[in-house]
This record gives C-alpha cells, structure tokens and sequence, in this order.
C-alpha cells in the first residue's frame, strides 16, 4: 500500500448515498439521481447474467475498439460534492491485460490524470502513485473511490490501496463529469482502454470511512450505508383522495404518506408495470402495511402514493416505509374496511367531484375553475339536467368478479361492479347509479347517474354511502 502525506481536516462531514446503479436492463438509478449515460458508438452494449463475487447477477457489458470506446458517463451536478465524495463500484475487465486501461476520470477526457490499470495490472492514478493490489482479467472486484479536498484515497476489496495528497481528482471541470473505463480524447493515442462488465456503481456525496469501505466490501450487493432514513408521522398518513387524517387505509385505497427522505427519486407508476400488475418497489422504495406490501403510484422525497394490499384488517396498523433498503420506524394508523372517496379536482380547494360528462365530451366543473374553457380538447362547464354524467372515487370495496389490488382489470361486458350496498346522495335527493364499480384503472372507480331531469341551477353535495360507511361531502355544479 502507497501512503503518502497527512489526511486533510475539514471534511469531516458523514458520506450520504446520493445515487445507485444495479444495472437491472437499465442505467437509470435505481433509488433517484440522474441515469448514467451509456458511451456505445458500435452499439455494441447489453445487459447478461454473470457470475459475480458468487452469486448471479445481471450486469451492464461495454464493448468497443480503441477507436470507438464505450463506457459510462454521468453529470455530477447536484449529485455529489466537487471537493468531498465517493464512488463504490464493482466491475472486471474482460480484454488487454498487461496495458493501461483507463478506470476512472474527472476531467472530461481532456488529460491522461486519472485512475487506471498499469501495464502490470496495478492500479495507479498517472504518474503520482500505483497500489499493490491487481486485477485479473473477468474477475469482478469491489474498488472504492473517495475525495477529501486534497485527500486521494482507493480501496480494493476493501482494502486501502492508495492514500495521497492530491487536488487533481477534484470535480472542477465545467460539466462537472465522471467518466468510467474511457480513455481521454486530447490526443490521437487513445490506447488506454478496454471492454468489461459492470454490476454495481453507487454515488456518494462525501466520503466513506475506512470502516464503511471494508463494510461494503463483505456485501456490497445489500450495503445501505449512507442511505437516508425515511420519516413520517401519522398525521402524515392521509386519505388519497380527500387527504384526511382519521381512518386514512382500506383494502384496494388510495393513501398518502407525507415526511423526509421517503424516497431517493421522484417519478410514477407509467413505466413500471409488469404483466399488468403495480410496481411494489418504485424509485427504491416499498411501503408496508403490516407484514404485506402495498402497490406504489408516485414517490418523491416529501410524499408518496399507494394503493392499500387486500386483507388489511380494520382496527389500527403499521405502515413503514423503506429506502434503499433502510427503514423508517413503524408508524401507527387506523383501517377500516371501507374507505369511500370522489377524488376531486386540486383547483377550488378541491371542493369539486372528478366528474365527466358520460358521453366523454366535458369536465363537470364550474367553467371558471381551471381558468380556460377546454382541456385536451374536452369542454369544462357544469353539469345539465337529465345529463349522465361519471364520477371517479376509491375505496369502495370488493366487486363481482374480484379484482386482487395492483392489477389492471381485463375489460369486460357489465364490467366489475361493487358488491356493497350502494347509496347515492345529490344534494337533498337520493339517486339511483346505474354503474358502480371498477374502471380499466387500477384502484379507481367510476359511480355513473343521471343528474335530475328537474335540477336547478347551483352547486349540489354529493356522497356515496356502502354498507352504512359514508364518503365525504364534494360538490357537482349544475347549470340549465
């Protein structure tokens, strides 16, 4: 081992995991943090299965030619801190032992600086030091990177392999750049290179202890040091339609779950179903009720949205939220059995019912609420009467035939309607539905009724009742 100087005072500040890449047929991060950027001009690149440190995993293979090199790429803007970070990876080359292959680089491939195998398969950062440990072609190894101001230090398996004075892998260029396994493009050599397979990269701001090092080493595939602890409280466990507090989680609702550190990345459910179920893990993080887990619609750091597993029992429950495999504590809410909801629109202190005309040509709202008179293309006024219209709610119980929370319902003739005893309220009347039940949307329920034929003009509560348990008050505007 290479040691050189004294460490640097000054950044003492604990490192905190900011992105991770496991390369599951993506190079996007897995619990936020921006994607990695595939450098593949041979569009030679794919994901396979490989052994690694003993077990099977998928990993992200580059392959190129010192002429057209492929690599990864990833703007550090935001993700880390230019003067004090760390980069874990676990990677193997695959071809030309025995030369220099570039490893890692900061200053957008304008310099030979950088970490690189030698031609003695050591690694060395340039001409300033080169460690003792080695790298066999196709044998993965765990290698950490971490920068403390003018503090350079790099661990093999968990070893320390390099430690030095040096301001040179500072993150000072404009674009503030990472590149990985790319040889610089100032000159015409462009012979430090080689193809080889990736399965583990993570992002730190600061950096990692000597002890977190060797920490990761032992498992680097389950590791959460440095990941955020999520938090919430239970007046942060809200009704997802209606965003109360009291009895905020029935079997197939929507709920809301407000706090810190909820999730590592922001995004929703689009892109993430799988033979038309509901992504259970979403932007690396699960939510629990008990002991099962609950579908997820949207995360982002401050809130998320799920839809409530069946079999939730009525009475109280733990909800705990995990990120990136950390914890919260469990947290204490009351379930019931039922939990019926019109979702609204946000605008107008969400007093309005969701509503569309049944014919699918207008929103049912007043005609100023949304400050313009279409919206894609459909119409917003208030309701006529004798108009059928539908309203979109939640949480109305188990249908014929059922339909297992998280699943997309296949469409079919009468389609799923609910099996409760259902009571509509229009202001001072009772109305009859003619459909409650299941859309094509998963969780949501549409309730279809004529607006009286004799209706005056005004603003008109709404609620649903089943079996005896009632929804909030929302309004449906009608106008002649």
């Amino acid at each position: 081992m290479l040691v050189v100087g004294a460490s640097v005072a000054g950044f003492s500040q604990s490192a905190s995991l900011t992105a991770t890449y496991t390369f599951q047929n993506t190079l996007n991060a897995g619990g936020g943090g921006p994607a990695l950027l595939g450098v593949d001009p041979l569009n030679r690149g794919s994901y396979l299965t490989d052994t690694v440190l003993g077990s099977q995993r998928t990993v992200y293979q580059f392959s190129g030619t010192p002429n057209d090199q492929a690599g990864l790429s990833l703007l550090t803007t935001g993700v880390v801190n230019p003067l004090s970070y760390s980069f874990e990876m676990v990677f193997a080359f695959t071809e030309r032992p025995s030369t220099f292959r570039r490893v890692f680089d900061v200053l957008d491939r304008t310099s030979d600086r950088g970490l690189y195998l030698n031609p003695q398969n050591r690694y060395t950062l340039s001409t300033l030091a080169t460690g003792t440990a080695s790298q066999t072609n196709g044998q993965y190894q765990h290698v950490v990177v971490t920068v403390t101001g003018d503090r350079f230090r790099f661990y093999v398996n968990g070893q320390l392999d390099m430690n030095l004075g040096t301001t040179s892998m500072n993150l000072l260029t404009p674009n503030r750049i990472v590149h990985f396994f790319l040889d610089n493009t100032a000159d015409q050599s462009r012979t430090d290179y080689s193809s080889g397979r990736i399965a583990l990269l993570r992002a730190y701001t600061n950096a990692l202890s000597d002890a977190e090092v060797t920490q990761l080493a032992r498992d680097p595939f389950s590791s959460t040091i440095g990941a955020a602890t999520p938090s919430f409280t239970s007046a942060g466990v809200r009704n997802g339609a209606t965003f109360a507090e009291s009895t905020p989680i029935a079997p197939g609702a929507f709920f809301s779950i407000f706090g810190a550190s909820l999730s590592g990345g922001t995004g929703d459910w689009s892109q993430a179903f799988v033979n038309n179920e509901a992504p259970k893990t979403l932007n690396g993080t699960r939510v629990f009720i008990g002991s099962q887990e609950a579908s997820l619609v949207f995360t982002s750091p401050g809130q998320v949205n799920a839809i409530a597993p069946d079999g939730v029992a009525a009475g109280p429950v733990n909800v705990v939220v995990e990120r990136d495999g950390v914890r919260s504590g469990p947290v204490s809410v009351t379930a019931r059995a039922l939990n019926p909801a019109f979702f609204t629109y946000d605008q107008g202190n969400r007093r309005f019912a969701a509503t569309l005309a049944a014919d699918n040509t207008a929103f049912i709202a007043p005609a100023n609420l949304f400050g313009v008179n279409t919206i894609n293309g459909l119409a917003v006024r208030p309701a006529r009467p004798g108009e059928f219209v539908t309203a979109y709610g939640m949480g109305l119980g188990a249908t014929n035939p059922a339909v297992p929370t998280g699943r997309i319902p296949v469409a079919r003739d009468g389609g799923y309607p609910v099996t409760g005893q259902v009571t509509l309220q229009f202001g001072t009347r009772t109305v009859t539905p003619l459909y409650t039940g299941l859309s094509s949307f998963v969780g949501v329920y549409l309730v279809g009724f004529e607006v009286p034929g004799d209706q005056e003009n005004g603003e008109y509560e709404l609620r649903i009742t089943v079996n005896g348990i009632g929804s909030a008050l929302v309004y449906i505007p009608v106008q002649r």
